[in-house]
């Protein structure tokens, strides 16, 4: 037993060393998610066009490929491999939330129907764009700058205007409905939702949550840490981790104060292993 006062063996307190290492190393890789993600949204009157569905459906019109086209079909490409990741680093709009989130810290209100507003809008998108992609198969040109000449997306008043516009519209739900709202309904998210339920059909070696359930004590610290109002805690106890609405940011990991949860590169197999408390 160790009392107050008593001083600690050099096998303690390296031990005590190392886990002041881990958390504090945790907490940085939070710190610089959140500012990449900020810098991402900062940067959103430049990159606007650069994720605009409009700008490739006119492309494909045109039989031209945008660089929104290509950064969509990274988007699908990269969820093979890092699942939602995308939504919690690189998106600007994801920086948008939780900017917004972090002024009005408000719950996200359950609602069964909110998410079906994002695959409707999605395939209103994604039609049009396969059905152009298809017809114009083998018949197009590559052109990254199209509608973005000057390599600014919002390089006039009138298209500041429409910045605003779109970001003051995006602001609306998690003002009225709570945390990461818009997020609920981004038809954008349905390339990482499709690509990411692809990986688990496949059992892909990829970036996944991963817990080691024995290890849990029930405190729910990551249900509150969580930006898309998952109940992480439950997901730990019936060990599903593979939502599709987790965006792998790793806040529930930073949470988590008994290392019950990581993030990890493994299979579905391997992720059985750890949940077992056994080493990959």
């Amino acid at each position: 037993m160790i009392f107050p006062n008593s001083p600690l063996t050099d096998g303690q307190s390296m031990g005590y060393n190392n886990t002041a290492m881990y958390y504090e190393r945790k907490i940085n890789m939070k710190s610089k998610r959140r500012l990449l993600l900020f810098i991402m949204f900062f940067l959103l009157p430049v990159t606007l066009n650069y994720f605009s569905p409009y700008v490739i459906i006119d492309g494909l019109a045109h039989k031209l490929l945008s660089a929104a086209f290509f950064v969509w079909l990274l988007m699908f490409l990269s969820s093979l491999f890092f699942g939602r990741a995308f939504c919690s680093y690189v998106c600007p709009y994801g920086g948008l939330q939780m900017t917004v989130d972090s002024v009005i810290k408000k719950p996200l209100k359950k609602m069964r129907w909110f998410k079906a507003v994002r695959y409707i809008l999605g395939i209103l998108w994604i039609t049009p764009i396969m059905i152009l992609t298809i017809i114009n198969a083998g018949n197009m040109k590559i052109n990254l700058l199209y509608l973005t000449e000057s390599f600014v997306s919002a390089d006039n008043i009138y298209k500041l205007i429409g910045y605003y516009a779109i970001v003051t519209v995006l602001m609306i739900p998690p003002l009225l409905l709570g945390k990461r709202a818009t997020c609920q309904i981004c038809p954008m998210s349905i390339l990482n939702v499709s690509g990411t339920k692809l990986r688990n059909v496949l059992n892909l070696t990829s970036l996944r949550l991963t817990a080691d359930t024995v290890r849990c004590t029930g405190c729910r610290q990551c249900d509150k840490a969580c930006p898309m109002s998952l109940n992480v805690s439950e997901m730990v106890k019936e060990d599903k981790l593979d939502s599709l609405d987790c965006i792998l940011c790793g806040e529930c990991c930073s949470a988590c104060g008994s290392g019950v949860l990581k993030r990890e590169v493994c299979s579905r197999g391997q992720h059985a292993n750890i949940s077992m408390g056994k080493e990959l």
